[in-house]
């Protein structure tokens, strides 16, 4: 299973394109793309307690397998870490710590382990029943920010 890079650049420069609305709307910051190492990183921030979240999205074979999502601690640059993440209600953001869906790769234990679910597979990621609406960058963005800025779900940065 391998995507040509440039098909995966194309799709999330596509992807990227369509957040354009929200990036004005929400604040959102996305960072150059690193075509070589097939990244870039998005920064928000939550409008409740003005926290900072980045999150760092490796696109490597999309969408033939899930985006890589790890949030940054925006202080100390390390990345996934609990304190990097933010804490929920809901299981979205899972204790592990990950994006507890479909759409994010370090949720598979196919990626590593000890990850949560060894009954999710990266083929047909997109239609897994668990998934959502969250088949596209957007989607995604918008969990994201959603739950950071809704009062009744989100508690803060995980610790």
């Amino acid at each position: 299973m391998s995507v040509d890079k440039t098909i995966s650049l194309f799709q999330i420069r596509k992807e990227i394109s369509e957040c354009d609305q929200d990036t004005r709307n929400y604040g959102w910051i996305f960072s150059e793309i690193n075509e070589s190492a097939q990244q870039f990183s998005v920064e928000m921030s939550s409008l409740i307690d003005n926290e900072k979240y980045i999150i760092d999205i490796i696109f490597d074979n999309y969408r033939e397998i899930p985006l890589l999502l790890e949030f940054v601690h925006p202080e100390t640059k390390e990345n996934g870490i609990k304190s990097a993440y933010p804490k929920a209600k809901d299981s979205f953001f899972h204790d592990y710590p990950c994006i507890c869906n479909p759409c994010s790769r370090k949720s598979y234990q196919q990626y590593n382990r000890t990850a949560p679910h060894g009954d999710w597979k990266f083929t047909g990621w997109e239609t897994n029943p668990q998934i959502g609406s969250l088949k596209n960058l957007r989607a995604i963005l918008q969990a994201i920010y959603f739950r950071i800025n809704n009062p009744q779900h989100y508690v803060g940065r995980m610790v």
